[in-house]
């Protein structure tokens, strides 16, 4: 690690960046998860994977613009990354930004959870560090964006409702939020952010429960993907500095055994007493969140033997995840067994896939063309990592890769041939 961070100065916001780390009951199953790429048709004709919806850019340039025009009216003395997490709390209690139909129907709380996290990931990954990282923060298809009980086969009280949007960058693979209302009065409130198994960065994580519009139950951390369960130094400094800040008298609840085995030692787990200890959460989760994004920019790419280990590490994390009783319970009473099963493991704790031997087809002969690039659609260097989930060897990425070459390990991954 080269360098020691300064720590954040504002009451919301994060200082300077640090230096480089190293070491660092349902009436259908969902669809196929669909390519995880957006972009434009190629100019040959030959077109891309996915096209990107046209709805949604409107919805992330009108945020682009807010965010600039916020950051000249109130913050032009700060560093971008001393105003993400002011600006997301800003614009989140005050900007209605509709980018979730379920979200009106959610309390106060979660929806101002929900735009602080659209905001900070957007102004983070790209208006702020598009020029250091490439294009980045791609939206795609999820495998349920929305799921609803059937009435014919739910009780009344049991009916719920679920919406999920994800996203991809360079440097995430995915990032997830997911929201629910039950007919009872239950809402849940989820968000995980998988870093691609070439870098070494924790998986951030929040969740929330609220019971009859009040916020009952509320938990989040930087996850470790070492086998030690060791988060990097400044990732502790970090948590550290901001539990002491925001949570002077919160009293912590005990972690269930399986959260243990994946958790930090800084996780951050209560049962919010008021209005107060709920805000205190919510700004912990800006800033947390906002130096979790800062940080993913400095992580070195990690090689081969290395990669073995946090790909390990992401498959325990999903492994015990999935044994959480009470998610799936919750699940099976409004959408059946089946679907819970399906819903656990695919869209909300899943790992990196892989191909189970070195690919006969490197190049497909295509492009695709995104944010005003071209990209020839040919496959990049693999690592050979051994899975304990799988039981043998998979080839992920590893190294530094273009749009058109994770559009070629898409094609390999789902057998789709070259237009």
């Amino acid at each position: 690690m080269r360098g020691t961070p300064r720590l954040f100065r504002l009451s919301v916001g994060a200082g300077g960046a640090p230096g480089k780390l190293r070491g660092g009951r349902h009436r259908a199953e969902g669809p196929r998860r669909p390519s995880r790429v957006t972009a434009e048709p190629s100019p040959s004709g030959r077109g891309a994977e996915v096209a990107g919806s046209s709805e949604s850019q409107v919805l992330h340039d009108e945020i682009g613009r807010m965010v600039g025009s916020v950051a000249e009216s109130r913050y032009a003395g700060l560093s971008a990354g001393e105003r993400r997490a002011s600006l997301a709390l800003d614009l989140g209690a005050t900007v209605k930004l509709r980018t979730h139909k379920l979200l009106p129907d959610l309390n106060e709380a979660f929806q101002l959870l929900t735009n602080v996290v659209e905001v900070v990931w957007r102004a983070g990954f790209d208006f702020d560090l598009r020029g250091t990282t490439g294009p980045d923060f791609f939206a795609y298809p999820t495998i349920h964006p929305h799921a609803a009980s059937d009435a014919d086969l739910v009780e009344a009280p049991k009916l719920m409702r679920l919406e999920n949007k994800e996203y991809q960058t360079s440097r995430f693979r995915r990032l997830h939020l997911e929201m629910g209302k039950r007919n009872d009065g239950l809402e849940v409130f989820r968000v995980v952010m998988y870093p691609r198994v070439r870098y070494d960065l924790p998986i951030f994580a929040l969740d929330a429960i609220s019971v009859g519009g009040r916020v009952s139950f509320v938990i989040a951390d930087c996850s470790p993907v070492r086998r030690n369960g060791d988060l990097p130094d400044v990732y502790v400094q970090a948590m550290t500095e901001l539990r002491r800040r925001h949570f002077p008298r919160t009293e912590m609840v005990e972690l269930p055994e399986w959260a243990g085995k994946v958790l930090s030692r800084g996780c951050v787990c209560a049962r919010p007493k008021d209005a107060e200890e709920v805000g205190a959460f919510i700004g912990y989760c800006a800033e947390l969140l906002n130096f979790h994004i800062e940080c993913s920019s400095r992580f070195d790419l990690l090689g081969e033997e290395e990669m073995t280990e946090v790909y390990q590490c992401h498959e325990r994390y999903s492994r015990e995840q999935v044994t959480n009783q009470k998610t799936r319970s919750v699940l099976e009473a409004s959408f059946g067994e089946a679907f819970a099963d399906s819903y656990m493991k695919q869209t909300l704790f899943d790992v990196e896939p892989g191909l189970c031997a070195q690919p006969d087809v490197s190049d497909f002969e295509d492009d695709v063309r995104l944010n005003g690039k071209t990209y020839p659609v040919s496959l990049g260097a693999l690592a050979r990592v051994d899975s304990v989930q799988r039981g043998g060897d998979l080839y992920v990425p590893r190294g530094r890769w273009s749009p058109g070459e994770e559009v070629a390990m898409l094609r390999l991954l789902h057998n789709i041939p070259s237009r």
